[in-house]
């Protein structure tokens, strides 16, 4: 089986969403025929070391990725699709500036029209089921992006959907399609997911059997999960959940 190599891209343009998000859109001619639609598609991004204009990204071959040798490696991390437009050749990514900040983080914070990063396929496997009869979306600030695509998917689902949302204060809540409840759980100074957990235990759900989409901080994402299988009873396939990073 073949590999394929991750696409070499630049940025177009940046964005500051809230005070602690930045949007940076990318393109370049190696986004032609890039498999972006879908909700919640996730993408590794390369992004350049010292001493790099751009990253290092293998080739693709029969045996697994073949790295250029002698080029130092780049900065792995995944993050998700925002947002894909074929026609414009663009493609979005929103980065979360957590405190202290992460090398994704800090190239997006300086990245200015023209930089370099990889881009390799997106995966993703999630997708509504139509016999459930409500859907529950949680998630913090991480996980923003994916939620806002898992939304806008659901957008023709007839029955409730209902999301609970984790943000550091009311200046990190976004706009997003209006065909859910949404439930802003503002942080302030309290740990990492324990004001998220706390709000969905207390919450009053839909009735019938529901699907849940969850993820953030894996220790919040770990417990949430435990709670809706074990207190609420969900079955355990509608329940899609996913750490995408661990508090100190």
């Amino acid at each position: 089986m073949t590999t394929t190599a991750p696409r070499l891209l630049q940025v177009r343009r940046s964005a500051r969403i809230t005070p602690r998000m930045i949007r940076v859109t990318l393109g370049g001619d190696e986004l032609a025929g890039f498999p972006g639609d879908g909700p919640d598609r996730r993408i590794k991004m390369f992004f350049p070391v010292e001493g790099q204009d751009r990253p290092a990204v293998p080739r693709a071959s029969t045996g697994g990725p073949v790295w250029p040798p002698g080029e130092p490696r780049p900065t792995i991390r995944t993050y998700t699709v925002r947002r894909f437009d074929p026609a414009a050749g663009e493609l979005d990514v929103d980065f979360v500036l957590h405190e202290g900040h992460g090398p994704a983080a800090a190239w997006a914070r300086a990245a200015e029209p023209g930089a370099w990063v990889g881009v390799s396929e997106p995966g993703g496997r999630w997708e509504p089921d139509p016999a459930a009869r409500f859907h529950l979306v949680i998630g913090d600030e991480s996980a923003l992006p994916a939620v806002a695509t898992v939304l806008e998917e659901l957008a023709g689902f007839a029955g409730p959907v209902v999301a609970f949302l984790e943000v550091a204060d009311a200046g990190e809540e976004q706009a997003l399609p209006p065909n859910a409840e949404v439930v802003w759980v503002r942080r302030g100074d309290a740990a990492p997911g324990e004001p998220l957990v706390s709000a969905v235990r207390a919450a009053t759900l839909p009735d019938g059997d529901g699907q849940a989409w969850l993820a953030g901080e894996s220790g919040a994402v770990r417990d949430l999960r435990r709670h809706l299988l074990d207190d609420r009873r969900l079955d355990r396939r509608r329940v899609y959940a996913t750490g995408y990073w661990r508090a100190r």
